[in-house]
């Protein structure tokens, strides 16, 4: 259940707002089509803000190194990822409501997320400063672990959360 607004920490309606985290969704989400051809799985969707939000996780990734390589070498940023997760569930579906209410992002009739290509030449750096930016471009690097990692589930296991 989605806590009111009125009823969040001023840090959280600050940094957690829909319109940011969505931001960094649809550029998941773009990043994933571009490399793929293919809409971003759903369940997918509920690890990218995990990943970038927290800056000590998002300082380290590196799509460079494969998945399942980074994930062992930095078990320290990520043994309490699950936790994580679920504590982000309910700022990811409030940004991609958000981000479905706008039209910028969208739900194909199989039920993945796909972008808006209207949004396509959203800006990644008109009114962002480099952590704002820094926060883009860790949303790419991951959705490119994701597009070079073809299970979802494989995903989910490398960092020890079910679905």
């Amino acid at each position: 259940m989605m806590r009111k607004w009125s009823e969040r920490t001023e840090e959280v309606r600050n940094l957690m707002n829909p319109a940011f985290c969505g931001r960094i969704l649809f550029s998941a989400v773009a990043e994933y089509k571009r490399k793929t051809k293919h809409a971003l799985p759903f369940p997918l969707v509920f690890l990218i803000l995990p990943l970038v939000l927290p800056r000590r996780i998002r300082e380290k990734v590196n799509s460079k190194t494969k998945l399942i390589n980074w994930t062992q070498k930095n078990q320290e940023l990520i043994y309490n990822f699950d936790q994580i997760a679920r504590d982000l569930v309910e700022i990811t579906k409030e940004a991609l409501e958000f981000m479905l209410q706008t039209g910028y992002l969208k739900i194909t009739d199989s039920g993945e997320i796909d972008y808006n290509h209207v949004a396509e030449k959203i800006s990644k750096t008109k009114y962002t400063d480099i952590e704002v930016k820094n926060c883009l471009l860790t949303a790419e690097s991951v959705a490119r672990w994701f597009s070079s990692t073809n299970k979802v589930e494989m995903i989910y296991f490398c960092f020890g959360v079910r679905p």
